[in-house]
Parts: structure tokens; sequence; C-alpha cells
């Protein structure tokens, strides 16, 4: 079992800085993966002190231990201006964020006396960990991380939850923008903090699990691979023109509108009937004429400002003229030119994602959804329903 925890933490300790350097060589444009890079970098640091720990350098080398040790202070923080610097793109490192580092950095300094230990009282003091009666410094340091860790898991996933709280009224390619993937991964941070707290309070209770806490650095070294491999692979989406513009569109409506509710108060809007009607009619001819639903990012603020209407008089106007949200009504107009597109003849030489895409859909998943659940089929059961119907 300790070979094979090992052989998991040696492998942990190089996808770890290898992600790292990955992401800084080609996704550096994205600011989130700066905080995601250092996360990977901290979280093989972190690997690395266990397989120190386990292959007895620190007893033999004691001092070293204080460079490593309190890294897992900083694993929470990261992990929340990572999420936080995905939803809103635009915004860069303030001032106030260096009060996410005042645990760890009062944790060094509490370490500061250890430095007149000698080498064979320091090697003891570590030595301590592994028996009945664990120091007082390491039995708080434990709590702390485990309660800060529980902590700004809680506190990420209220955030993209409110970030993901009525997104269809706002964006036409919700599916990418709504971050599900990374709302699973901190809830498996979550679940890794709470198999850590149970082995804790069992090795306390004087059951061992595994030496030096082995199933939860397992199951860390585990969600190391999860969250680089989710944390590369959705980095080029979250690049591309669309998916980017789209996410500071949403940052700067919230931010500028101070809300976070989506349903807007027509009943203050100030809109009257016939402005209302004049709007309708603008909006139709950038929908039927000027097809703006084949922007791949368009979002509710975006044409808003087009229109020179305030978001929730676009919404207003959208809900009560045309009966529909935005989401439903920008993806109802793609999916009309598919079907469009797939009827005709002419079309068969293109693929139907190439279609879909020059519709304006940028996701397969989510254009397969959308197209059933408008058309009561799937994309291509249209297309050889629609060929056997003109006779091609």
């Amino acid at each position: 079992m300790e070979q094979l925890n090992n052989i998991i933490l040696i492998l942990g300790i190089a996808q770890g800085l290898f992600l790292a350097l990955l992401l800084r060589r080609r996704h550096w444009t994205l600011y989130a993966n700066r905080m995601l890079a250092a996360l990977m970098a901290m979280y093989g640091v972190i690997l690395f002190n266990l397989l120190l720990q386990d292959v007895g350098f620190f007893a033999a080398y004691p001092k070293p231990w204080m460079l490593l040790s309190g890294l897992p202070l900083a694993t929470g923080p990261l992990h929340y201006l990572y999420a936080r610097h995905l939803i809103h793109p635009a915004r860069r490192l303030r001032t106030t964020d260096v009060l996410h580092a005042l645990p760890f950095a009062a944790y060094k300094l509490t370490e500061i006396p250890l430095l007149f230990l000698s080498n064979a009282d320091m090697a003891q003091l570590l030595a301590d960990v592994a028996g009945s009666g664990i120091p007082p410094r390491f039995f708080w340091f434990n709590w702390s991380i485990i309660v800060q860790g529980m902590l700004y898991m809680g506190a990420t996933l209220l955030m993209l939850q409110r970030h993901g709280r009525g997104l269809e009224q706002l964006a036409s390619g919700a599916d990418q923008l709504r971050l599900t993937w990374l709302r699973n991964i901190t809830l498996l941070s979550l679940l890794a903090w709470l198999l850590f707290a149970t082995e804790y309070v069992l090795y306390l209770s004087g059951i061992l699990l595994a030496e030096r806490f082995g199933v939860s650095g397992l199951f860390g070294g585990v969600l190391v691979y999860v969250m680089g491999y989710m944390g590369l692979s959705r980095s080029e989406v979250l690049e591309t023109p669309g998916a980017a513009s789209s996410m500071e569109d949403l940052s700067h409506y919230r931010e500028d509108e101070n809300e976070e509710e989506t349903v807007p108060a027509y009943a203050r809007s100030g809109l009257s009937a016939e402005r209302a009607d004049e709007a309708a009619a603008r909006l139709r001819a950038l929908l039927d004429e000027e097809h703006v639903y084949r922007e791949s990012g368009l979002t509710l603020p975006a044409l808003a400002r087009r229109m020179e209407l305030s978001p929730h008089n676009l919404s207003e106007v959208i809900n009560t003229r045309f009966g529909q949200n935005f989401f439903d009504l920008v993806n109802s107009c793609r999916v009309r030119e598919v079907c469009e597109r797939l009827s005709d003849p002419a079309a068969r030489q293109f693929t139907i994602l190439a279609i879909a895409f020059d519709a304006g859909f940028n996701s397969k998943t989510s254009f397969n959804t959308i197209f059933k659940r408008h058309t009561g089929m799937t994309p291509s059961a249209y297309r050889d329903a629609r060929s056997k119907y003109t006779g091609d």
C-alpha cells in the first residue's frame, strides 16, 4: 500500500508541475489560469512534501521541512480566486486580495521559534506527529486547514451558484458559461477535505487508516489530475472570442447593475407601449435581416447596447412582445436557420455541425439538445426526413 501511495504521489507531483508549466506556456492570456497554474504548482509541492515524509527524508534532514510546510493554507484561496477570475475575466488582483494570504503568513510566523531548534529536536518534533500524542501546533494546524478549506470551497460553490442563476435570461450559449465542470471539481475538493477530516478524527481516536493520512493524500493526487485536465480542456473553450466576450459582458452587467437577479421589474421599467413596439420591430430586423443570432457569444447586455436600450428593457420587450426569454428567442432563430439549410439540397455538401456553427451554435451537445427540444427530432433524423420529402 505504501509503495502504491508513493507511486501515486510521484505521478501527482509530476502532473501538477507539468500542468502549471503548460498553463504558463499555452494558456496565459486567460488571467484565471495564473491562479490555476499557481494552484497546480502548489498541489505538486504539497505532494512532494508528503513524499519526502514517507521516504524518511525529514528524519535525516528536518530543517528543510519548514520550506514546504503550511502550503495547504494557500490552496483554498487560490481555488476561490481561480473561480472568481473565470466569472470576472477582466478583473485583476486587488490590494484587498492580500487578505487571503494572511492565514498562511500567520502560520509561517509561528515557525520562527522552530528556527532555533537543533536538528535533533526538530527531528523529534516531526517524529512525534506519527506517534500517539500529536504536538499542539500540528493539532491546531490540521484543524485550521480543514476549516479553511471547507469555507473556501463553500464560498466558491455559492459564487458559482450566483453566477449560474438566471443565466439563460442573459446568454445565448449558457452551457459553456455555466461552469458546471468547475462546480463538480469544487465538490470533489470539498469531498477531499471531508475525507481528510474523517481520517484525522479517526487518527485522534487511535484508528490509523494509512500512514501520514495516505487515504486523503491518495485522493488529493487523483484530484490534481482531474482539476488540471478539466482546467486545460476548458481553457481552450473559454479563450475563444465568443466565450470570452460573453463572460466579460455578464461580469460587467452584474457589476454595473449591482443585480444578481435577472428577472426585471417591468412595472418600474418606464418603457411605454409605443417604445416597446418600436424596440420589438428593431429587434425583429436585427434577427431577420442582420442575423445577429449568428454571433455565438451574443448576450443580452451586448444586444441591448446595440439597440440603445437597457438590458432590463430589452428583456421586457423579448418577454412581452415575443413571449420568450433571450436564450429561447436567439436559439429558436438559430434552429430555424439550421432547419432551412438542412432542407436545402444544395447544403448537402456541408456537415450538420458546420451548419450549426454557422448559425451561431458553439457546442455540439447544446446544439443537439436545443434542436431536439424545438423540432422533436435529432438533426440527422431531420435531414433524412427532409431529403425523403424533397426526393433528394
